[in-house]
């Protein structure tokens, strides 16, 4: 995808996880291996209390959100304004609620 066919899909994920879970949301995509389609998708959930982790990035918004690591998942929730992206879990769809 180009940089603005990402930035429109977090943007559209995004709104469609606020619309859902408020304040709460989370965006995950599970890694390769642990991917249960043959595609890479995003899963939209409720953020479970406790799974904040101190290993993240901050980016303003969708347009900075960066490319998963070759294989890697990542976990995309917001945080004070901005938004928390973690990588390094293969199953971080584990992390929402649903």
């Amino acid at each position: 995808m180009s940089a603005s066919e990402r930035t429109a899909y977090w943007s559209a994920a995004i709104a469609k996880a606020h619309e859902l879970w408020g304040d709460r949301w989370g965006l995950a995509i599970n890694s390769l291996e642990r991917r249960t389609q043959c595609h890479m998708h995003i899963h939209i959930g409720k953020l479970r209390e406790g799974v904040e982790t101190e290993t993240f990035t901050v980016v303003d918004g969708p347009a900075n959100i960066p490319l998963p690591r070759e294989g890697d998942g990542l976990l995309i929730h917001p945080a004070g304004g901005k938004l928390h992206v973690h990588t390094g879990d293969p199953a971080s769809e584990l992390l929402l609620e649903r």
